[in-house]
């Protein structure tokens, strides 16, 4: 074995799952933004963690709403998907900009992405700083999910989202 970069150990790890995480902006307007640094934490009682960017707007939204919605989004959305991780939300309203379907959320005031194979409605339960980035920590308020909704994938450090 050879000492490699975080970065390469990614691409070796992939595929990694990947998800639209949704959070209320202050304008009334919906926030997206490509992740696959999420996980489970806990199942009594439901639980799920986001690493996310301290540079990026999201986490300065979860934390001024205390909710998000994690949406496992299907391969019919691969190409706005991916787009999703290329731009700030700062700037573009990805939803609109790239035909994402939002519908609501069956237990919050942020929205979704409709026809997810998963959906997790989030509280936020508490944060710790890792690094460049922020842990989120969440109690899971809902589950939605269709099994037939073919699950994305990052593949190759993020570079490509594709199915298994």
């Amino acid at each position: 074995m050879t000492n490699i970069s975080i970065g390469q150990a990614q691409k070796l790890t992939a595929p990694a799952p990947f998800a639209l995480l949704s959070v209320r902006r202050p304008d009334g307007g919906t926030n997206l933004m490509a992740v696959s640094w999420w996980t489970y934490l806990s199942n009594h009682p439901p639980m799920l963690g986001v690493c996310l960017s301290k540079k990026g707007l999201s986490g300065s939204l979860i934390e001024e709403t205390g909710q998000f919605c994690l949406s496992i989004v299907g391969e019919n959305l691969k190409e706005a998907a991916f787009r999703c991780g290329t731009c700030s939300g700062r700037t573009v309203d990805k939803a609109k900009e790239f035909g994402i379907p939002l519908e609501d959320s069956s237990v919050l005031s942020v929205p979704c992405v409709s026809g997810s194979r998963v959906v997790f409605s989030c509280r936020l339960a508490g944060q710790t700083e890792a690094g460049d980035h922020t842990f989120y920590l969440a109690e899971v308020a809902a589950v939605q999910g269709d099994a037939d909704v073919p699950q994305l994938f990052a593949w190759d450090g993020y570079a490509r989202l594709d199915t298994l």
